[in-house]
């Protein structure tokens, strides 16, 4: 597979794909005799991890750490990728909980306002505090 075909696939751009891959983050990727990048499933399979971790706010060093952990099987491993996940789930709950109170917030404001519009509410707040609360 072509890296364009690659890229809207996986939906990273031509070259970010190209900077991983000079990272060796695609273990997989193989070149042709005039030294383009082919691109497999299993390299397919690399990018969308990536590409998925990066979504978590993992860096590239510790994207970079599981990968090399990936190709390993044994118990050290095995914990090593455990613990790596445990924080990930654990940065990802306090983005959503972070997530679910500025929504509550927000919804707060919108309640405030619609109020406000139907008359049951005196929009009495200074502009700051209209803005802020």
């Amino acid at each position: 597979m072509k890296i364009s075909e690659v890229s809207k696939k996986v939906g990273l751009t031509v070259p970010t794909i190209r900077y991983y891959c000079d990272l060796s983050m695609v273990p997989s990727l193989r070149r042709d005799v005039d030294g383009e990048r082919i691109f497999d499933g299993e390299a397919v399979l690399w990018l969308e991890g990536i590409k998925f971790q990066r979504e978590l706010g993992s860096s590239l060093s510790e994207i970079q750490t599981y990968i090399q952990l990936s190709q390993q099987t044994g118990p050290a491993a095995l914990r090593k990728r455990h613990e790596m996940l445990l924080n990930q789930y654990e940065k990802a709950q306090k983005d959503v909980d972070e997530s679910s109170e500025r929504l509550q917030r927000l919804e707060n404001k919108i309640e405030l306002e619609e109020k406000i519009i139907k008359g049951q509410k005196a929009d009495s707040l200074s502009a700051a505090r209209r803005f802020s609360t």
